[in-house]
């Protein structure tokens, strides 16, 4: 039994060693990696932007997997284009395509990529949130940002808009025209390529840099006299207004002199004060020097020896000399009386000092009496006034055209004006102006209106208007006005040299106006005078001296012209050159009694250049008893006899020209 049972346990062995020897075959390869595939095959970018790339690789038992993130990137040209983890970045534009190449394992796959141009990806439009004064030029610049970081200047091929054109508007080379004051800021937009810029601009007034008080630094006048100043603004747009009535004057010893706030100083005793004018955070001040010198008789009073006829008007002035020998206008100091008021009357009352008017035929005598500290002095000259009546009125022009004044915002207020001339003839043949006498009148205000001294304001378009000076029942004047929309404004000078000044003198600039019918107006006094660059120029908008360019330094600066919402535009350029000579016209001259001449100055520079100098030279009368000299040139006789005129800028004299009054 024991026999059996141990064969069959042998058996059972056997069996189980056969079945454990038939399963042992080795198991099959892992699968290996056949090819690899770069996608996009083909594949182009800007320079400085990235193209994703993807590796996938295709393995002996047909899977496949992503090995973009662990293949080894090349690029067969690195300069055009690098390559890492799958994300090429374009170098350069090139137009040879480069190979991108995949690997791992031996195994390698490509792609072909062509680096294109750098694609503009912003714009930045500076200066930034700008604030201009009002009539100024502003240039904007463009400044495009390229996908590989690079920059350019796009200012003249970017397309430029302004969101509001009332009030900037802008040109195609990125200069911007402010024409009206925003409470808000308008926005400027520079677009190229389907990518656009902006930035804010405000236009606001202009605002004041520094005060000037002509005169100064020390004006010195005699005690018991008054001496009228006045303050000149200078402000950021380059341009100089008259500031007297704006500012608040002020004198340090109000025991010495004392000042109005029109600007007009009274001495009251010998010493020094210091004058101050003061707008908002900027002063001025200069020395009032009240001398001990006292009046000497007798007063110069002129025009001598006039002849008027009712009922029209003559200014005098009266010259004091003291005993330092100096010579003051005391023409608000002196007062004034006439020995015959039913032939003629003269006024004392601001507006009429020293203005005589004519009353009836005959002859009076017009005297200035100053009284201070016991002291009188006197000068008195006759006024003739004839029996010529009135006969007809000339006004001209006769027929104008004029543009309409826009409506007033913001000061400085503007105005389309043009001054009427009223020449009356009287029955002796002769002929006198009258503008301030006449009655003016307008057919129709709502196109035009006049002012009582023959200044007509465009109102709005229409005409024509009748303009009519009546006076004395006399033949009236009339004139044809017609009001137009203005086209174009420009700006010339009547120096020979052009827009050229010599530094440290001035040109008067014009600024003529277009209508529509092609018609001019000259809007010299109506437009607002800006400098782009006060440092090299600036420009007067002061009653008298409206539109003069100042040269403060050589270099050029943009004046403009602004009227209306048009702006005229041209360039000034200031001149280094020196003044070597003036010259005085006319170099001899001889006038009668109470008769008128003008003096002009002309000034040579050191490159053959020449300059009128009338308005700002120092002219002199060697003799005042036979004439005085204002500071434009007028002569004004005292007496007869000779006199030599002179006139001086800086260092340099002219040759004193010879009047002579018979």
């Amino acid at each position: 039994m024991k026999n059996i049972l141990l064969v069959v346990v042998v058996m059972f062995a056997g069996l189980l060693a056969g079945c454990s020897s038939g399963n042992s075959t080795p198991p099959p390869p892992a699968p290996t990696l056949t090819s690899i595939a770069v996608t996009p095959g083909t594949a182009s970018v800007a320079a400085g932007l990235t193209q994703p790339f993807k590796a996938t690789g295709t393995y002996s038992d047909n899977s496949t997997q992503d090995l973009t993130a662990t293949a080894t990137w090349t690029s067969s040209n690195t300069a055009v284009a690098t390559i890492s983890g799958g994300l090429a970045k374009g170098v350069v534009a090139n137009a040879t395509a480069i190979t991108l190449t995949a690997a791992m394992s031996g195994i390698s796959g490509t792609a072909q990529l062509t680096v294109t141009a750098a694609v503009l990806q912003s714009i930045a439009v500076t200066p930034a949130n700008a604030t201009v004064p009002l009539g100024t030029l502003t240039q904007l610049t463009a400044t495009g940002t390229y996908s590989d970081s690079s920059t350019q200047d796009l200012t003249t091929t970017a397309a430029w808009t302004s969101s509001d054109t009332t009030i900037a508007t802008i040109a195609s080379s990125g200069l911007a025209t402010a024409l009206s004051i925003s409470n808000t800021p308008i926005t400027v937009t520079a677009t190229s390529g389907g990518i656009s810029g902006n930035t804010g601009l405000t236009v606001a007034a202009a605002t004041l840099t520094s005060i000037v008080i002509p005169g100064g630094p020390t004006v010195t006048i005699a005690n018991g006299t008054s001496y009228g100043f006045s303050a000149l603004g200078l402000y950021n747009d380059g341009s100089k207004r008259n500031i007297t009535t704006q500012v608040t004057w002020a004198s340090s010893e109000t025991g010495v002199a004392t000042i109005v706030p029109a600007g007009r100083a009274q001495s009251l005793t010998v010493g020094n004060t210091t004058i101050s004018a003061t707008l908002g955070s900027v002063s001025q001040s200069v020395t009032l020097d009240v001398s001990s010198a006292t009046i000497q008789s007798p007063i110069l009073v002129a025009p001598s020896s006039t002849t008027i006829a009712p009922p029209t008007t003559q200014q005098f002035t009266a010259t004091g000399t003291f005993s330092d020998q100096t010579t003051q206008n005391i023409t608000h100091d002196v007062v004034w009386s006439s020995n015959a008021p039913g032939t003629a009357t003269i006024g004392n009352t601001p507006g009429s000092i020293g203005l005589a008017t004519a009353v009836a035929s005959g002859t009076a005598t017009i005297s200035g009496t100053f009284t201070f500290g016991g002291a009188t002095a006197t000068g008195s000259v006759p006024l003739n006034v004839s029996g010529a009546a009135l006969q007809s009125i000339a006004v001209t022009p006769a027929s104008a055209s004029l543009a309409p004044s826009p409506t007033c915002g913001t000061p400085p207020c503007q105005s389309s004006i043009l001054q009427m001339q009223a020449i009356g003839t009287f029955s002796d043949g002769s002929t006198q102006h009258i503008e301030s006498l006449c009655t003016w009148t307008s057919s129709d205000t709502t196109v035009a209106t006049v002012n009582t001294f023959g200044t007509v304001t465009g109102v709005a378009n229409g005409g024509p208007v009748t303009i009519t000076c009546a006076l004395d029942g006399a033949t009236p004047g009339t004139a044809s006005l017609t009001v137009e929309p203005l086209t174009a404004i420009a700006i010339s000078t009547g120096n020979p040299g052009g827009l050229n000044v010599a530094a440290g003198t001035a040109i008067n600039l014009v600024a003529t106006g277009t209508l529509a019918d092609g018609a001019t107006q000259n809007l010299t006094s109506a437009v607002q005078w800006t400098s782009s660059d006060p440092t090299v120029a600036t420009v007067s908008n002061v009653p008298g001296s409206v539109g003069q360019a100042a040269g403060n330094a050589p270099g050029t600066s943009t004046v403009t012209a602004a009227f209306s919402g048009m702006v005229g535009v041209n360039t000034l350029t200031v001149t280094d050159v020196t003044l070597t000579s003036i010259t005085i016209k006319p170099g001899t001259a001889d006038i009668p009694l109470g008769g008128k001449q003008q003096f002009t100055a002309t000034g040579t520079f050191s490159d053959g250049s020449t300059e009128s100098l009338t308005s700002q030279v120092t002219w002199s009368s060697s003799d005042t008893t036979v004439a005085i000299i204002n500071s434009t040139g007028g002569i004004s006789t005292t007496g007869t006899g000779t006199t030599n005129i002179g006139a001086q800028l800086g260092t340099v004299v002219a040759t004193p020209a010879v009047l002579k009054v018979h």
